[in-house]
């Protein structure tokens, strides 16, 4: 790649992150950095823990996403630990108890975290009932593969892998690999 093809990728990637940064309505707190533009949203806490990255420059869809928080109430929280690397189109929306992720977690392409349902499931009451929420927490050192989907109420266990393409739903061990639609514990790790 020529110099100035460089220099111009830098020009881009930087002016989208500053401008993502401006339009957001939500500050994150902690020393993190913003490799893909991060957009924060909300009128809750968003915390991120030193050195944690956001995005990565090859990969498919970098030059055209972003990663989205949004904790939605006055009293959501996001917590994001210390040393993780966060890849392209990440959403976390919590509306409830909110969403807890450890250090040195690794979250592949398209993963989204939710801490509630956002509807009453009953059609009468869905525009105004009051929606399920969960806690979500993400232990230490886990390994979240591209396109999951995290609900409300998800426990994962440190060292554990969640396999690309699951619906996460529950309560899950440590050390050990899940996936599937439901996602359940498919092997355990190590031993």
């Amino acid at each position: 790649m020529s110099l100035y093809a460089r220099i111009l990728r830098k020009i881009v990637r930087t002016s989208r992150v500053r401008f993502y940064k401006c339009i957001s309505t939500s500050k994150a707190k902690g020393k993190f950095r913003s490799i893909a533009p991060v957009l924060c949203e909300g009128k809750g806490s968003i915390t991120v823990g030193d050195g944690t990255i956001f995005g990565y420059v090859e990969d498919a869809d970098f030059w055209t996403s972003y990663v989205f928080l949004n904790p939605r109430k006055a009293d959501s929280k996001i917590s994001i630990g210390k040393e993780c690397q966060i890849c392209n189109r990440f959403t976390a929306i919590s509306e409830g108890e909110g969403i807890e992720i450890g250090d040195n977690v690794l979250v592949g392409t398209a993963v989204t975290v939710m801490d509630s349902d956002f509807h009453d499931i009953e059609p009468s009451r869905r525009l105004t009932g009051t929606p399920k929420t969960g806690k979500v927490v993400i232990a230490d050192n886990v390994w979240i593969g591209d396109r999951v989907t995290i609900l409300k109420g998800t426990s994962i266990g440190k060292n554990s892998v969640v396999a690309a393409g699951a619906v996460v739903s529950g309560a899950f061990p440590e050390n050990v690999v899940i996936g599937g639609v439901p996602a359940k514990v498919i092997r355990e790790i190590g031993g």
